[in-house]
């Protein structure tokens, strides 16, 4: 197995450079800065700039909320609420019975293209129909269920126009540990956690040690031990991601951050990053506190050596 070789924490001119130039919209949107930190005079990308719920919507009357928080419409078409992820593995997700409070019977207004995946749904974005004038106002059923801590994001495609509010709603339940929040994020030093948690969607949260890199990936180390110890993989889509947004992952390291996906094993426990929204930067490891959401004994432990 290719061994992983750790950079220099030196940083070259030209990256310096582009650091200076970074702008801050893209600083808060992966967490660097807080909401509402970012200036005026530095205009986002049109994906970031759109409005999260496109005009006209589309309506439909709700007939079913599936046990996996799929919306059946009397038309027999079926929605997946995009970008939500959390509380279920073979059984009911925990915004369920929220969900099916707020829809159930009721018509709704969305937003869906019209490809279906393999199991006949289609994505969608949908405003959320206990807040008046949604639509206009782009607030969504997603954003309310994440403000409740019964869910958390999931990036994808379909909701990069509505991530700023989507984290910001996130952002309140983790700080008042309301629903998923009472667990979440897992330490990234409890392995036993980690791997309860293999195949489901998560947060990990603890201070990158190094980076390591071989030619394919990017290797994120949370642990000395990496057959062990948890890790971010970067492959080429997440090289790619990061580096659009000014970031390489050797930038990384020594941060304390919220890496977010599904967890399988390689060695140790593992996640795969494809998109820079993945990973939410909190600060230095040597500043590590318990209330940055670094609970549960994110901050570190004391790890053996062995072969690396």
């Amino acid at each position: 197995m290719a061994t992983r070789i750790s950079p220099t924490l030196s940083c070259p001119p030209g990256r310096a450079r582009a650091r200076a130039r970074r702008a801050p919209w893209v600083l808060a949107a992966i967490g660097l800065l807080p909401p509402g930190a970012v200036l005026a005079a530095s205009p986002p990308p049109p994906s970031l700039s759109a409005p999260c719920l496109p005009v006209p919507l589309a309506r439909g009357l709700v007939a079913e909320v599936r046990a996996t928080g799929d919306l059946v419409l009397h038309d027999g078409s079926v929605l997946r609420p995009a970008g939500l992820a959390g509380g279920g593995a073979g059984k009911a997700v925990s915004w369920r019975a929220a969900l099916a409070g707020r829809v159930a019977g009721r018509e709704i207004a969305f937003a869906a293209g019209p490809a279906r995946d393999r199991y006949g749904r289609r994505t969608a974005l949908i405003a959320d129909p206990g807040a008046a004038a949604a639509a206009a106002e782009g607030a969504t059923l997603q954003q309310a269920l994440l403000r409740e801590g019964l869910a958390v994001l999931r990036p994808e495609d379909a909701v990069l126009a509505c991530l700023p509010a989507w984290l910001a709603a996130e952002a309140e339940a983790r700080r008042d540990r309301r629903g998923l929040w009472r667990q979440l994020p897992l330490a990234a030093a409890n392995i036993a956690a980690l791997r309860a948690q293999q195949g489901r969607f998560t947060i990990v949260a603890g201070p990158i040690l190094d980076v390591g890199k071989t030619a394919r990936v990017d290797y994120l180390n949370f642990g000395r031990v990496w057959r062990q110890d948890m890790t971010g993989r970067v492959e080429a889509g997440g090289q790619a991601s990061l580096a659009a947004r000014g970031l390489a992952p050797a930038d990384l390291a020594g941060r304390l951050v919220r890496l977010r996906g599904t967890l399988f094993e390689a060695g140790g426990p593992a996640i795969t990053l494809r998109r820079a929204e993945q990973i939410e930067l909190a600060g230095d490891a040597a500043h590590a506190s318990h209330g940055d959401g670094m609970e549960n004994g994110a901050e570190g432990r004391a790890r053996p050596t062995g072969d690396e």
